[in-house]
C-alpha cells in the first residue's frame, strides 16, 4: 500500500469525520488506508455509532490513553503503507498534491519526514516548520521577553522568520499535526518516544532521525488547514492551563534527554 493516514482521536470524533472527508476528497487518487486510534472512553453504543459513521476506516480503541506518541506508535504498528501521514483530527487536506510529496520522497531516499504547509481557517500561515529549540528558546519565545532584542533574534531563528520557505527546504523539524514519515526509517530507528505524553514528541522524532543521518523537509506546495493557533505557540501562562503544564513537563524531558542542547 502506498500511504497510511493515522489520526489520533481524543473526544473529538466529529472532527475526525471532517478530516476523513477531506482525505476522501483529496487523496482518493492514492492507494491509501485511514486508521483512527481513539484514546477516548466511549460507551459501546457510542462506539458502534462512530463505526457506522466512519465506514471503511480502521477504527482502533485504545485500552488506555497512552498520549499522542503512544497513539501514533499504535497506529504505526497497524499501518500497511510505504509512507504514513500523521494528521490531527482538526486538520483538513486542501489540495490533491499529497502524491507530490510522496514522489519527492521516492527520489530523495535520505529524507525520513516531510511536512506540508499549514494554514489557519483564514488562510494565514502557521509556523509548522522550525529550528531545534535551545534550552533558553522558550524563555524568550513564550514570555514577554520575546519583545527584547535577544528575544526577537531567538524568535526569528526558531520560527525561521528570515529564511525563504517558498520552496522545498531542509528544516530541523515539522509539526506532528501534519507530517509524512517513511516507514523504512520508522522500522530502522523507531517511532515516537512515549515518554512524552503530549508535546515535543515531534521535535524529538525529527531529531532522532537527524542523529541517524536522515533529513526532514518542508514541502510548501501541499497545504493543510488547521483551524486556529496551536496551543503550543501561544505565550505561557505559568499559573495556567493543564496544556501549559504538560508542555513544560515535555520540555524538561526533552532538554534532559539532550543535555540542554
Amino acid at each position: 500500500m502506498r500511504l497510511s493516514f493515522i489520526i489520533i482521536e481524543y473526544h473529538c470524533m466529529d472532527e475526525v469525520e471532517g478530516c476523513v472527508s477531506s482525505i476522501k476528497e483529496h487523496a482518493n487518487h492514492i492507494e491509501h488506508e485511514v486508521i483512527v486510534i481513539s484514546n477516548s472512553c466511549y460507551s459501546d453504543d457510542e462506539w458502534k455509532k462512530y463505526l457506522a459513521r466512519l465506514e471503511g476506516v480502521r477504527m482502533i480503541r485504545s485500552a488506555r490513553n497512552s498520549g499522542y506518541a503512544g497513539g501514533v506508535n499504535q497506529g504505526l504498528r497497524k499501518a500497511r503503507g510505504e509512507y504514513v501521514y500523521i494528521i490531527n483530527p482538526d486538520c483538513r487536506l486542501l489540495d490533491d498534491r499529497t502524491n507530490e510529496i510522496l514522489d519527492y520522497l521516492d527520489t530523495h531516499k535520505n529524507v525520513a519526514i516531510a511536512g506540508p504547509k499549514v494554514v489557519d481557517n483564514n488562510g494565514n500561515n502557521q509556523p509548522s516548520c522550525r529550528r531545534f529549540p535551545r534550552w533558553y528558546t522558550f524563555i524568550f519565545v513564550r514570555t514577554l521577553l520575546r519583545k527584547t532584542a535577544i528575544g526577537k533574534r531567538e524568535t526569528a531563528r526558531y520560527f525561521m522568520e528570515n529564511e525563504s520557505l517558498d520552496d522545498v527546504c531542509q528544516v530541523d523539524w515539522v509539526s506532528g499535526g501534519a507530517m509524512i514519515v517513511r516507514m523504512e526509517y520508522v522500522e530502522k530507528y523507531g517511532g515516537m518516544d512515549e515518554r512524552y505524553f503530549l508535546y515535543m514528541e515531534d521535535v524529538d522524532w525529527c531529531r532522532n532521525m537527524r542523529i541517524n543521518g536522515a533529513d526532514t523537509i518542508y514541502y510548501p506546495f501541499s497545504i493543510v488547514m488547521h483551524a486556529g493557533m496551536h496551543k503550543s505557540i501561544k505565550v505561557f501562562r505559568l499559573s495556567g492551563l493543564r496544556h501549559n503544564r504538560m508542555h513544560i513537563c515535555s520540555l524538561m524531558k526533552y532538554f534532559l534527554k539532550y543535555r540542554g542542547t
